[in-house]
């Protein structure tokens, strides 16, 4: 009889430990310094972490220099000239896709804006998705996929030297 009472402590601390870490892994990525400025696919680009409040984020980068609206019931997008671009659910409850737009954010691989069409795939192999949008009148990009990461490319307007415009993690990437 000692023998399973010991048999079911064990199996409750295991059954406790793996339910602690289960909730510490759902938990929204913690922040990182601000002078952080690594890219990490699904979960965040510098100090700004996928999940993370509305408040947070303002708290973290100070006022954006623009912000646009989506739909009433959507998102707005803050944006910081040339550094980052974060959207937040309109409630500000927590942020759903971070975008670097400043070569100073690289991912470990090294991508950044910036960076060679040709480089990406070098050094990150060959994309999982790809797209080609138009936006406004001339604009048109491509955007390729890998987990949790998406990589924008200009085709038209802007500088269409086919290198890295944007980098962006999110959830559905």
């Amino acid at each position: 009889m000692a023998f399973h009472r010991g048999v079911y402590r064990r199996s409750g601390l295991v059954t406790a430990l793996a339910v602690a870490v289960t909730c510490w892994l759902c938990q929204p990525a913690p922040a990182q310094a601000a002078n952080d400025h690594l890219i990490v696919p699904w979960v965040r680009i510098g100090p700004v972490a996928l999940g993370m409040s509305g408040d947070d984020v303002m708290r973290i980068m100070g006022e954006p220099t623009k912000t646009m609206g989506g739909p009433p019931d959507g998102v707005n997008l803050y944006l910081w000239k040339d550094d980052l671009s974060v959207t937040v659910k309109k409630n500000g409850s927590y942020v759903t896709q971070i975008c670097a737009l400043s070569p100073a954010y690289a991912t470990a691989q090294g991508v950044r804006p910036g960076t060679p069409e040709h480089a990406v795939t070098d050094l990150l192999g060959q994309p999982q998705n790809s797209r080609v949008r138009n936006a406004w009148w001339r604009f048109s990009y491509t955007d390729l996929f890998w987990g949790g990461l998406m990589i924008t490319i200009p085709l038209t307007g802007y500088e269409t030297n086919h290198s890295v415009r944007a980098v962006c993690v999110n959830h559905r990437a």
